[in-house]
């Protein structure tokens, strides 16, 4: 019997990324960073989302280089520094109101996270290949999502009901929600140490030209085009709801401690259906699901923008948050199999810089549109998403065709 290549990567590096989506997904914060902004620190809705714009823009202004970095040195090292410099950042949430430090923190953490972006599923789909298992590719980067989504129904339930106890005063609380997520994420930076990876040689040239090289590589394959934009716009507009859903749920009269299993109901939810992609892909046509994935959503912000109350609340937040973890993975598969090995986490990159530089954009817009009238700002999000689900929308022609685009 032939010995395993000790580098390549095998079907064990499929656990250790699965621990790894798990880990950095402990976000014990994510239920309570509306009150975190509002309570601790003293934010209005425009400076909260102006904090958070410049995560975005810095987000957007890192993805490049950082992809390059994993496809030069490796996506293991990638997220492992990554995953320890989104720790840092978080440190000093924890230790901080300052709106000065929060701003440099948001910009560390911004270069662990771009660090991250598409190398987790980059190595994911290499190790996929690599095990002969391309066959289940859809249900292992759906497995692998559903390990994040635990991840966070733990951590979103978990940290609610610490900030409501009484055990540590509740300014304190909320601030070490992120110490919290900050220990996790530097054991996280130690886990994937324990992932293998194929040998890979470094490309030669400027790093900005193979960056740029690889944003440009999305517009070389019309198909691979039209996923990117359908993944980014539709993206960027239901990332608002993590933000709305706390907000909606004070305005209700919820009380903290429940607010968390809403959280962790929705990503509930989303495992429930993320197990069941390959299916649901086979029976509905992977058309007609990224239809309906966008669609639902524009839908349920129009139902909160007209309907008031709690339960129109929670169809909402259910119906957005949920889709949105849904679609993710499927549309991760159609982009990886129309990229080229070497450019894979730079081209994933550019994707996530286009949903970045929409959230850029929203966000002050949002801030202020929530400050005057949180209706309207509902009401808006559910037309662009109606209106994103009619133009970017992937149909059957564009998942026929060449697989990859050829390197120039």
């Amino acid at each position: 019997m032939r010995a395993k290549d000790p580098v390549a990567p095998d079907k064990t590096t499929l656990g250790v990324l699965y621990a790894f989506s798990f880990l950095r997904n402990l976000l014990f914060f994510g239920a309570v960073a509306v009150p975190f902004y509002r309570h601790r620190v003293g934010l209005d809705y425009t400076r909260m989302f102006m904090l958070e714009a410049i995560f975005s823009a810095s987000l957007f202004a890192f993805e490049i280089p950082t992809g390059v970095v994993a496809d030069r040195f490796g996506r293991k090292k990638s997220l492992a520094l990554g995953s320890l410099l989104f720790g840092l950042g978080f440190l000093a949430f924890g230790f901080s109101v300052d709106y000065a430090i929060l701003l440099a923190a948001e910009v560390v953490a911004a270069l662990g996270m771009s660090m991250m972006s598409g190398a987790d599923r980059a190595l994911l789909y290499e190790t996929i290949r690599a095990a002969g298992r391309n066959d289940d590719a859809t249900a292992i980067m759906a497995r692998h999502d559903a390990f994040g989504t635990v991840g966070l129904f733990v951590s979103l339930i978990a940290g609610p009901l610490f900030v409501s106890s009484g055990l540590v005063p509740y300014r304190d609380a909320l601030g070490q929600t992120f110490l919290a997520t900050a220990a996790v994420l530097i054991a996280a930076a130690l886990v994937i140490l324990f992932a293998r990876e194929g040998h890979r040689t470094p490309r030669g040239g400027s790093a900005l030209r193979a960056g740029v090289d690889g944003f440009r590589y999305i517009f070389r394959v019309p198909a691979l085009t039209r996923f990117s934009l359908n993944y980014a716009i539709v993206s960027a507009l239901t990332f608002f709801m993590f933000w709305f859903y706390q907000s909606l749920l004070m305005d209700n009269g919820l009380p903290l401690a429940l607010q968390g299993f809403v959280a962790a109901g929705f990503n509930l939810a989303a495992t429930g259906l993320l197990l069941l992609a390959g299916r649901v892909d086979r029976a509905l046509g992977t058309s007609r699901t990224l239809a309906l994935s966008s669609a639902v959503p524009g839908l349920c912000y129009l139902l909160i923008a007209f309907v008031p109350g709690l339960p129109a609340a929670l169809v909402a937040i259910f119906g957005v948050a949920t889709l949105k973890l849904f679609r993710a993975p499927i549309l991760s598969f159609l982009m990886n199999e129309r990229i080229e090995d070497d450019d894979r986490a730079t081209v994933l990159s550019g994707v996530s810089m286009l949903e970045r530089l929409i959230t850029m954009a929203f966000y002050p817009i949002v801030g202020i549109l929530m400050d005057s009238s949180p209706r309207l700002t509902y009401a808006l999000m559910g037309i662009l998403t109606l209106f994103a689900t009619a133009f970017v929308r992937v149909d059957d022609r564009h998942l026929m065709g060449q697989p990859t685009a050829t390197s120039e």
